[in-house]
This record gives C-alpha cells, sequence and structure tokens, in this order.
C-alpha cells in the first residue's frame, strides 16, 4: 500500500503509535508499526476493528496478535492486489496478441486484394494504373514479413512474461520469509542455492547447521514468549555476522542454516565459533522484565561444497557435523570434510 500522508502527519501518526504501542508486549518492529499505523491513521478499518476488540477486552496486544492481524488485513489485502495486477498482466497479453494477429490478417487480406486488382487491370491497352497497383503490391509484400516477425517476437515475450507470472506466483505460494525472525526460511534458502551462477555448483560454498541446545526446555520453563525471544536473538546475531552475499535462515523450530561463500572449512569453523561465542553472552528478559535464567548455548555443524554437491547433500554432511557435536555435548562446533565428520 502506497501511503499518501505528508511528512509532518507521519511524524503526528507516528507519535500516535508509540503511544499506543507502549502498554502491550509487542514488540516495537515493523509489523507492529504497520498494524499500528494504519489502525492510528484510520487507513483499514477492518483492522481497526478486529484491533478494539482487543483492547475492549483489556488483553494486551501480543506479537502473536499483532501477526495474525498483519495477515489478515495488510499481507492478505497486498495479496488481493498483487493478484489482480496478475490478471490485468493476462489479459493485456492476451489483447496485444490477438491485436497483432488481427492486423496480420488484414494486411493479407489487402495483399490478397491488390494482386487481384492486378490481374483485372491488366489488359492490353491498359494504362500506368497496373504498374502503379504492382508497386504497391510489392510495398505490402515487404511489410507482411515484418508483421509477421513481429507476432513471433511478441509470441516469445508472451512466453517470458508468462513465466515471469509463474514466479511471482511461486513467491507468493511459497514464501521465502520466515515471519518471526525475519531471516530466510528453507525455501529462500533453495532460491539462493538456485541463484548460484558458479559453473562448478556449489563450490565455494559453505553451510552452518545451527541448533539451539535443549530449546524445548526453554519453552516449558519459561513459556513460548521467552522462546520467540530467544529464536529472534540468535537471528540477529546470525544477522550481524553477515558478510557480502552471505544469507542467514530459519530452517524450522530452533533449526539455523547460514549459507556462506568464499570461506575454506576452517575460515566456516572459526565463523560458527564466533557465532557460538556470541549467543552464550545473550541476556533475554521476561516480559515482566526479570532476565531470562539460563544460558543459551548453539551447536553447528560446518561442511564446505564439493563437486557435484546440491543443497541436500551439503546440509545433509552439515548436519551430520551437527549431531557430532551434540554427541559430543553440545554448545561445540564440529566440522565435517570429504564427506565424514572430524
Amino acid at each position: 500500500m502506497l501511503y499518501q500522508q505528508s511528512r509532518e502527519e507521519s511524524a503526528e501518526i507516528l507519535r500516535r503509535v508509540l503511544q499506543l504501542m507502549s502498554p502491550h508486549p509487542a514488540g516495537y518492529h515493523p509489523l507492529s508499526y504497520m498494524v499500528w499505523y494504519e489502525h492510528a491513521a484510520q487507513l483499514n478499518p477492518p483492522l481497526s476493528q478486529d484491533l478494539e476488540k482487543l483492547l475492549v477486552s483489556s488483553s494486551p496486544v501480543s506479537d502473536a496478535d499483532v501477526r495474525r492481524l498483519h495477515a489478515l488485513h495488510i499481507a492478505a489485502r497486498d495479496v488481493e492486489l498483487f493478484e489482480l495486477a496478475q490478471r490485468d498482466l493476462r489479459e493485456l497479453i492476451g489483447r496485444t496478441e490477438q491485436d497483432t494477429a488481427d492486423a496480420e490478417g488484414a494486411l493479407r487480406h489487402f495483399t490478397q486484394t491488390l494482386a487481384a486488382a492486378v490481374q483485372q487491370l491488366a489488359e492490353p491497352d491498359g494504362d500506368a494504373v497496373p504498374a502503379l497497383v504492382g508497386s504497391l503490391l510489392a510495398q505490402a509484400e515487404q511489410v507482411c514479413p515484418r508483421l509477421s516477425a513481429l507476432h513471433a517476437q511478441l509470441l516469445r515475450q508472451r512466453e517470458q512474461l508468462v513465466d515471469i507470472v509463474e514466479r511471482l506466483e511461486r513467491a507468493h505460494t511459497e514464501p521465502q520469509r520466515d515471519p518471526l525472525t525475519q531471516l530466510a526460511n528453507l525455501n529462500g534458502l533453495r532460491r539462493a542455492i538456485d541463484g548460484e551462477d558458479d559453473p562448478d555448483g556449489l563450490m565455494h560454498v559453505a553451510l552452518l547447521a545451527i541448533d539451539i541446545d535443549y530449546f524445548k526446555r526453554v519453552n516449558d520453563t519459561h513459556g513460548h514468549v521467552v522462546g520467540d525471544k530467544v529464536l529472534v536473538k540468535v537471528a540477529g546475531i546470525l544477522r550481524e555476522q553477515l558478510a557480502g552475499d552471505d544469507l542467514a535462515a530459519r530452517i524450522g523450530g530452533d533449526e539455523f542454516a547460514v549459507l556462506v561463500r568464499g570461506k575454506s572449512l576452517a575460515a566456516a569453523a572459526a565463523l560458527a565459533e564466533t557465532i557460538r561465542s556470541a549467543a552464550q553472552r545473550m541476556l533475554i528478559v521476561h516480559p515482566d522484565g526479570a532476565q531470562f535464567a539460563g544460558d543459551v548455548t548453539l551447536s553447528i555443524g560446518a561442511a564446505v561444497a564439493r563437486a557435484g554437491d546440491t543443497l541436500e547433500t551439503l546440509r545433509h554432511r552439515a548436519d551430520s557435523a551437527l549431531y557430532e557435536a551434540k554427541s559430543a555435548g553440545r554448545n561445540r562446533v564440529s566440522v565435517a570434510a570429504d564427506g565424514k565428520s572430524q
């Protein structure tokens, strides 16, 4: 959605947004800002209606509430507009192709008509008229192949545009970003791998497989709000360590991955150790302000791609190294080389 407010109007709305958000435990992140902004600016009546129901019931607005409101009233609206644009694009392509085909047919008919006229006018006592018509016919015969080539070009462009629309549809049905941590998800990781232009495939790529140790115990002991905070904090550490085209992803649950380019196995292991050490220094705070009692530690497996690797085979070796780290006591880094962990 395009917001039309002026800079001064937006500043006033944001001041109101901060006042509205402050009594609630939902985080100060982009999804929250969007939800509260559209409510404060009276841009989204259905969203405001649902949000006011929460406020009237005296229920604090949580991150889960924010994600639900955003998905229902903002993301769904944008998806609808996206789908309408797809429909219009298809209709435009169809009309363009039909118009071109019609023009080609009309010109072909014109050429046939001129040919018949030349035959009728080619009498022994004819004057310059047949020559003139013949000249027109020659010109039309030159235009027709050009129009046919244009038609073929438009057909090729139609195929390309249809392919783009299909990829946009896949992007819609297969989101590439994890909504909680805003890291890539498994689909995003796959797309990154598919985008590799290295002629040797995944060569010069390393993968870190990362698990949070005893994460279920954190959720069971301190609740899912604290568990979500741990996931977001770990994601922040991974994001801080990214360089260049590196990519961090949340694969699912407490499982993360980091795709790094141009690093040796030793360099990938050193990066993993930096991540592990940073996680151990994290401070997690309860919603009531009390500090989370307990360490957050990571087990990490590192692997470097070999010739012929796919994402699945590379993940398998990194996961095998990760399991070795867990078996050895957790809170450590293990590496895989030549297909074997060590």
